[in-house]
């Protein structure tokens, strides 16, 4: 079957437009994709980087607070050995230093965690022994 050189052209021509839409639309896809995929990437990064923050900054409290309880019970004396001495200077008076006080008075008791001070004007302190820092005998 012969066909006739307006029809051929006119063929030619469709299939160019066909090839030049199945181009764009190639293109048009492959930039969405292009894209979507760098969104993606740019979100995983950035969720990525904040997990890793995140987790850098809870170790190094968690390390810290570990190596701040590690020197408290390194620098702290042994808290049996703490209770003897105290007990050695029952109603004597002393001067017990904590971190945020020192207080002085007379040694009333010495008990399983705890101690009991009387200041000259009568007023009792109550000191837990794991916050003694210091004891001296006045």
């Amino acid at each position: 079957m012969a066909i006739s050189n307006e029809a051929r052209a006119a063929l030619l021509n469709l299939l160019g437009s066909l090839q030049q839409n199945l181009t764009n639309t190639t293109t048009n896809v492959l930039n969405t994709t292009t894209t979507a995929t760098t969104e993606i990437l740019d979100t995983t990064t950035a969720a990525t980087t904040e997990i890793l923050n995140t987790t850098t900054t809870a170790t190094t409290n968690l390390l810290n607070n570990a190596l701040i309880n590690l020197l408290r019970l390194r620098l702290l004396p042994n808290l049996s050995t703490l209770r003897n001495d105290l007990t050695n200077r029952l109603n004597q008076t002393v001067q017990l230093s904590t971190e945020y006080e020192t207080l002085s008075g007379v040694l009333l008791a010495v008990l399983s965690d705890y101690v009991v001070l009387a200041e000259s004007d009568g007023t009792m302190h109550f000191v837990n022994l794991s916050k003694i820092e210091t004891v001296a005998s006045l």
